[in-house]
């Protein structure tokens, strides 16, 4: 039961991510260097507890370079590409919650395992239609851009993938490894794309000068405001939450903790209300009622 209750906390903690990363986005931070950032401290912080040399095969260190890419440059940059296009958030959150059902499907016919029962299929729709509710909150828009709906549909797939791939590295390697190697490509495969930003000129953290030469921007580094989000983003949402995450994954199964990341937009909402005292309407609380009985009946015979 411990791991169950520990993927529901993961879930949560990066449901509540949104609002950090509003504070870094509002401060002039682009996207693709919140992900560095929080990858790269979280991969120093975590080196001490994992420093010995890993030698791995080319084909598995293949597969940890699609880690990297599917768990976090190309993942991101799918979800915030596709929020920088719409003005309507709730298109991308909703596609994105797909990513529980087309993880058991990918994983039904690549493996034939996990037969998915009635009560999952079930339980799997409540907990869709419950997080219908609690994205649109009331607002019952959504945005029609080709763009959008692809992009969302690319990050819920990239996820998916991240899940099954993982589920072939954990016979092989630790979970701190796992960690370690996703945090390395992810932060090599990003690194392209925050270059190409700060010589266009769009990084507030690291300005262009006239000169064509690059700075620090260091106020704006250690304000209050933006270490806080920083640090938790790299430390809890990071390394911890991909640590036990990786462990959840290996003690339960990809499909049954992918089921609680139906929790994600559960927990912006609340955190949205709170932190950036944003609205929260009764269709919406409604909508998390369906979306903790939808959860309960896809992993309860499991459970």
């Amino acid at each position: 039961m411990i791991w169950h209750v520990l993927a529901l906390f993961t879930a949560c903690l990066w449901g509540s991510t949104f609002a950090a990363s509003s504070v870094l986005i509002s401060a002039g931070i682009t996207p693709a260097e919140i992900m560095c950032l929080r990858f790269i401290l979280a991969y120093i912080l975590l080196l001490p507890f994992c420093h010995r040399n890993i030698i791995t095969s080319w084909r598995d260190e293949l597969l940890f370079v699609l880690l990297g890419i599917t768990g976090g440059s190309l993942y991101f940059l799918s979800e915030n590409y596709a929020v920088k296009l719409t003005s309507y958030t709730s298109t991308v959150a909703l596609i994105v919650c797909t990513c529980p059902i087309l993880t058991a499907l990918i994983n039904r016919i690549m493996w034939r395992a996990e037969h998915l029962s009635n009560r999952f299929i079930i339980g799997s729709l409540l907990a869709l239609a419950g997080v219908t509710l609690v994205v649109l909150n009331g607002v019952f828009v959504l945005d029609d851009n080709p763009w959008v709906i692809l992009l969302s549909f690319c990050a819920a797939l990239l996820w998916s993938i991240y899940s099954l791939i993982l589920k072939v590295q954990e016979r092989r390697y630790g979970s701190d490894v796992i960690t370690r190697k996703v945090f390395l490509w992810g932060i090599i495969t990003m690194l392209p794309v925050c270059f190409m930003e700060i010589s266009n000129g769009d990084s507030n953290l690291f300005p262009l000068g006239s000169n064509g030469s690059v700075s620090i921007n260091i106020p704006l580094l250690v304000s209050t405001n933006v270490s806080v989000a920083l640090l938790f983003l790299a430390i809890i949402a990071s390394l911890g939450c991909f640590l036990i995450w990786n462990i959840v994954c290996r003690r339960l199964s990809v499909v049954t903790a992918s089921n609680y990341l139906y929790f994600n937009p559960v927990t912006s909402l609340f955190v949205g209300a709170i932190v950036l005292d944003e609205s929260v309407t009764l269709l919406a609380v409604i909508g998390c009622a369906v979306t903790i009985l939808g959860v309960w009946l896809c992993n309860s015979k499991r459970a």
